[in-house]
């Protein structure tokens, strides 16, 4: 029997296959059974993948095994046919058909447009054409280009060049990540222990002019003594106690990451001064990323004015000081 006339039985008798699974000649019972599709949750652009489709047909034929994207089929195997294998090009699907068979295909260089649904969809020979199908979503991602990069608000820097703040103090850390597909997640860390982000979003990247020029940031609002305390407060507004931080510093590190694909990190380290700390003219952190470019550090441009208030009080503490001894000093040469 043709493959035309197969198919045109296939119709009638895949609707009864379910409540009849012998051999009407012989009474063997033929069985289609335990589908099972193997399909990456997520892969990088241009790699390589191989989908699988695993069967058990136990005494019955294989008639023909079909793969789809999102509905339209890109390859079919029928072992009665010569050659077995045939490919329908879809969407830049690219298959190898050198390592695609009747339980494998393996698709060349994959990019964005093969993000979807894939089904493997198994029919078993005449005369039941008992058939199966199973499906899986696979994303291909675009993973950004560096390392994600970190920047401070309301934090001094002392001669030395460390960053400094002081008992009572509020600053803000800013992480940002280049343009990916999908968006990275973010981790923020404090001394080891996890913190959630204050804000998350997109914004606009003078740095990289690709498929997409979106880079992803995220947030934190760190108030020095709730963390050296160990007390937090979560988006909900719950106040959790984590363990006391007995150090003098904050280590500060931004997580990134796509699935298992890809992780970068960005880390900075702040140092806690007691009360009352040397000033250092009111010297702030600009708004300058770890690649640098003024200005592109904060993505909302909200500027922190805590940090940088109490440093110019403690300056202009020591002027009114000078001031008064400067007065002093002339009444006393009068008198």
């Amino acid at each position: 029997m043709g493959m035309k006339s197969d198919m045109e039985n296939y119709d009638s008798s895949a609707k009864h296959s379910q409540l009849n699974t012998k051999d009407p000649l012989t009474g063997e019972v033929l069985c289609l059974k335990d589908l099972k599709i193997s399909v990456p949750e997520a892969v990088a652009d241009g790699d390589t993948v191989t989908l699988s489709c695993q069967y058990d047909l136990e005494n019955d034929a294989l008639y023909l095994v079909r793969w789809y994207l999102e509905a339209e089929e890109f390859y079919r195997y029928v072992p009665k046919e010569e050659p077995p294998a045939r490919v329908f090009e879809i969407a830049g699907v690219s298959v190898d058909m050198r390592k695609s068979n009747a339980n494998n295909v393996t698709i060349r260089a994959v990019s964005r447009n093969h993000t979807g649904t894939y089904q493997c969809e198994v029919s078993a020979d005449a005369p039941l054409f008992h058939t199966e199908h199973q499906s899986a979503k696979m994303i291909v991602a675009m993973l950004p280009e560096s390392q994600p990069a970190m920047s401070l608000m309301g934090v001094a820097t002392d001669p030395t060049g460390k960053r400094v703040v002081q008992q009572g103090d509020r600053f803000k850390a800013s992480c940002i990540s280049g343009p990916s597909y999908p968006p990275v997640n973010f981790t923020w860390r404090i001394n080891g222990v996890k913190y959630p982000s204050s804000t998350s979003g997109f914004r606009d990247s003078v740095f990289v002019k690709t498929w997409e020029t979106k880079e992803s940031f995220s947030e934190l609002l760190v108030n020095v003594d709730s963390v050296l305390s160990g007390m937090h407060t979560s988006h909900q507004g719950h106040l959790f106690v984590v363990h006391p931080f007995p150090r003098r510093s904050l280590h500060l590190r931004c997580e990134t990451n796509i699935f298992t694909l890809y992780r970068g990190a960005a880390e900075m380290e702040v140092e806690v001064q007691e009360e009352n700390p040397p000033t250092y003219g009111g010297k702030v952190s600009p708004t300058t990323d770890q690649r640098g470019g003024a200005n592109r550090g904060d993505p909302d441009n909200s500027a922190l004015t805590t940090g940088s208030a109490i440093l110019l009080s403690g300056c202009h503490k020591y002027l009114a000081i000078r001031l008064i001894l400067f007065w002093l000093v002339i009444v006393f040469c009068f008198l």
